[in-house]
């Protein structure tokens, strides 16, 4: 590229230096890097979370087991598909997620290797889940460099990634299969390396630039709105970089090609979506959202005030480093103009558009979803606020801790929480967008305190794994279990257990047999229509009712169900003669079927503890090699990314 001129080159003197540093210590994006990824492997969900993951999936299944992109199969989530050639099933979504998402798709299969159908489907989504990790853990990378290029110290940009990667919506969203994130990574990268081509002369960062804008829309196709405001920054910044002394004619040459380079590196991603587009419908401009161009229908200061300014919402709430980057783009303006009013363009594109959108909220989710892309290009904003808290007062180093600390717990809860529990407890949704107090913020510390305490609470019989949910509403009991269910009184005296069971069994059926476990014994129950138990429970044993279970079909539905027995009554006295009262931590047994199974992991009646993976391979029936597999690959590869950050510190140190 050509040469800055003399009065661009001054205006930047001051920060040569820590440019030149940020050059040399390419190392410590990585540890950026390094740093996330363990983090949200360890935090991983290992599930899909709606069913545009589940279609995305099936993509990725299609074109892996078949190399086929039609969606096929029975026993299918309810998904928003279209039809499209030959009447075959599509996804409207776009492509690169799909794609990006095969290496994951194969480790998956690889595990399930020999396995049944139900071990294939589990192990298969569980690892085409962990695709955003480290595609966000990349974004953070991505951020630190940016910050650092913009003449920011390392401080600051660890500060960056911190208000990026943790205390923001991005951590929550690392967990799942949404496209929201890789179009976030893209579209910080398409930025970063458009501003290096100007600062440090790089065609090759030109090209690239080209090419994450390409494959940005080949992820999302609503992200077209950025593609003219990053044109417009390349074709300014190569004006500004040309002397005034060129002559019109060689200025008009340069911007061509420069913008020609730039719009060559679209190609591959231009390519992906036509190609999507014939394969499924036959016609290279036919994405699967002809419909929604009708859909804007939104008033603009209603979305506005959801997506901004909303208790359940706010992208203020989910993402604090917003409010940073409001206090930080004037001071940004002074040094980086064109910049500035790039960042601030694509963002604000970005909320009028889904502002005006009818779906405004992005669906049953975290937060507001669909602004996720544009959180990275906020940290980059607050980046002078960072600088100066790193090297100035107090005051402001402790607003800075503040806000962090406040968008930090603000994740944990989506973290902690499946979004989707709390969406289905049949609170109205304009409550819960609208209103304080049933804000998702505050709604999910309610529900991880209740099941924790639950759970784990002092003085009470718990009704834990095994059981499914009570037959009737407002009642605990009676309640079927699968091939167990088990229960365990917290109490530091031994408890006298009442126990009325049914094993009445319908013809066919194969004989219950059942027995009850404890302090490890195994004692043999009675079979048949009822019966009481009495047991002396020694303090805190556990005790495990089991019994050869038969399919059972839910009234009014057509799902099926393993269950063993039914317990009609627990009454439970301590030696003192106290009654203690029960408790639901139930958790039912996963169903077979991937069209129930997805449900399993956010209907409130099955009382998850936490959202984390490992509670979920505890009970996920793959049995015990394989889990001790996909267990040691997430905490050895967590571990060894945490220690090969810790390394690439240290060299840079």
């Amino acid at each position: 590229m050509p040469v800055v001129n003399e009065q661009v080159q001054s205006s930047f003197l001051p920060d040569t230096s820590r440019i030149a540093e940020g050059a040399v210590h390419r190392r410590v994006p990585l540890a950026a890097f390094l740093f996330l990824f363990a983090l949200y492997l360890l935090t991983a969900s290992g599930h899909l979370y709606s069913p545009d993951e589940e279609a995305m999936y099936y993509v990725t299944r299609g074109l892996a087991t078949r190399g086929d992109i039609a969606i096929e199969g029975d026993d299918l989530v309810p998904m928003p598909l279209r039809e499209g050639r030959d009447g075959r099933r599509v996804s409207p979504y776009g492509i690169l997620p799909s794609l990006a998402a095969l290496p994951f798709f194969a480790l998956g299969a690889l595990l399930a290797s020999g396995a049944s159908v139900e071990v294939y489907e589990y192990l298969t989504r569980f690892t085409v889940s962990l695709l955003n990790a480290p595609v966000t853990a990349a974004t953070g990378a991505v951020l630190f460099s940016f910050v650092v290029s913009l003449g920011y110290g390392r401080q600051a940009a660890w500060l960056a990634v911190g208000a990026f990667g943790v205390a923001s919506l991005a951590w929550p969203y690392a967990r799942t299969f949404f496209s929201e994130p890789l179009a976030g990574l893209l579209l910080i990268l398409a930025v970063e390396r458009a501003h290096s081509a100007s600062a440090r002369h790089d065609r090759r960062a030109l090209l690239i630039s080209g090419v994450a804008t390409g494959l940005l829309v080949a992820t999302r196709i609503a992200a077209l709105v950025a593609v003219p405001f990053l044109m417009l920054y390349v074709a300014a910044i190569t004006v500004s970089c040309l002397g005034a002394s060129r002559r019109i004619a060689e200025r008009l040459r340069v911007i061509v090609a420069h913008l020609g380079l730039w719009s060559l590196g679209l190609v591959p991603g231009v390519a992906l979506v036509i190609g999507y587009n014939l394969a499924r419908f036959g016609l290279p401009l036919a994405s699967g959202y002809g419909d929604e161009a009708s859909a804007f229908t939104t008033p603009l200061l209603t979305g506005l005030t959801g997506l901004l300014l909303s208790p359940g919402k706010s992208l203020f709430l989910y993402a604090p480093v917003a409010a940073l980057a409001l206090a930080g783009a004037p001071l940004l303006w002074r040094r980086w103009r064109m910049e500035v009013a790039l960042l601030l363009s694509l963002v604000i594109a970005h909320v009028i558009l889904y502002a005006h959108w009818h779906a405004w909220d992005g669906g049953g989710v975290w937060g507001p979803r669909l602004l996720l892309p544009i959180v990275p290009l906020l940290a980059v904003l607050a980046a002078p606020v960072f600088e100066r808290a790193a090297s100035g007062g107090r005051a402001l180093r402790l607003v800075v801790g503040i806000v962090l600390a406040f968008g930090t717990i603000n994740a944990l809860a989506g973290v902690l929480v499946d979004p989707a529990i709390y969406l289905n407890m049949g609170i109205p949704h304009r409550r819960i967008y609208f209103e304080a107090a049933h804000s998702p913020l505050l709604a999910h510390w309610r529900i991880a305190a209740e099941r924790w305490q639950a759970r784990y609470g002092g003085g009470q019989c718990v009704i834990g794994d095994g059981f499914y949910f009570p037959d009737g509403r407002g009642a605990l009991l009676p309640r079927m279990t699968g091939a167990y269910g088990t229960l365990s009184c917290r109490s530091d005296r031994p408890t006298l257990l009442t126990l009325r069971i049914n094993d009445d069994r319908p013809t066919g059926a194969p004989p219950g047999n059942p027995t009850l476990d404890i302090a490890g014994r195994r004692v043999a129950l009675r079979s048949g229509q009822g019966s009481l138990i009495y047991v002396l429970a020694p303090p805190g044993a556990p005790l495990v009712l089991r019994a050869q279970p038969f399919v059972q079909t839910i009234p009014g539905t057509e799902r099926q169900r393993m269950v063993g027995l039914r317990i009609d009554a627990i009454i439970a006295i301590d030696d003192y003669g106290i009654q203690l009262p029960l408790s639901d931590a139930a958790i039912e047994p996963p169903p077979a079927s991937p069209r129930y199974r997805w449900g399993w992991y956010f209907v409130p009646t099955v009382r998850h503890t936490t959202d984390l993976w490992l509670g979920y391979l505890l009970r996920s029936e793959i049995g015990f090699v394989r889990a001790l597999a996909v267990a040691g690959l997430l905490v050895g590869t967590a571990l060894a990314a945490g220690v090969a950050g810790r390394r690439r510190l240290g060299v840079e140190h």
